[in-house]
């Protein structure tokens, strides 16, 4: 009889197995036993799908810091931004008129994000700013900063991540445009 019993559950195993292609990537949660995307990972760890619950497995896996990538795909300088756009490109910024960064991102995380501008004349802070970046493939925001009228030198833009990292740097002179003659 046990002997029954026993081809009976391998039977049955070998059947619910038939079901799952090769190279399968479900994971099962420690948890409710629930199946979850491979990919993900909790406090809890996964357990693959071909473990038995029967045999020890590894202990939890330590929450992990990384987190879906937030790329800067393009920073502009610009003078206006239009139908969310920049309308041109600045390679001076001219006292007294506002420079605005145009960034465009890459929020791969289910999250919003933020990104922080900093506007820096001659290397001092004058505008520091923080922009929320959705969920997006390729997601547009901006921030500017006025230029004083009596502003001389080098204006700096820096754009850092939620974690502080630098993404991106960029530099323009101040001074006014040349006329034309």
């Amino acid at each position: 009889m046990t002997r029954v019993l026993h081809l009976a559950a391998l039977a049955a195993s070998m059947f619910a197995l038939a079901g799952c292609p090769e190279g399968s990537a479900v994971a099962q949660n420690a948890d409710a036993g629930a199946p979850v995307d491979a990919g993900a990972s909790d406090a809890q760890g996964t357990i693959p799908w071909h473990a038995s619950s029967s045999t020890p497995s590894s202990p939890p896996a330590e929450p992990t810091s990384e987190r879906a990538s937030l790329e800067l795909l393009q920073l502009t300088l610009t003078s206006d931004v239009q139908k969310k756009e920049p309308v041109d490109t600045l390679d001076v910024a001219p006292p007294g008129t506002r420079v605005y960064a145009h960034l465009k991102l890459r929020n791969r995380s289910q999250d919003k994000r933020k990104v922080h501008l900093d506007f820096l004349v001659n290397g001092k802070l004058r505008t520091p700013i923080d922009l929320t970046v959705e969920p997006s493939w390729s997601f547009r925001t901006w921030g500017y900063n006025t230029m004083q009228a009596g502003d001389t030198g080098e204006l700096e833009v820096r754009v850092l991540d939620d974690a502080g990292a630098t993404l991106a740097t960029a530099r323009l002179p101040i001074k006014a445009k040349a006329k034309a003659k």
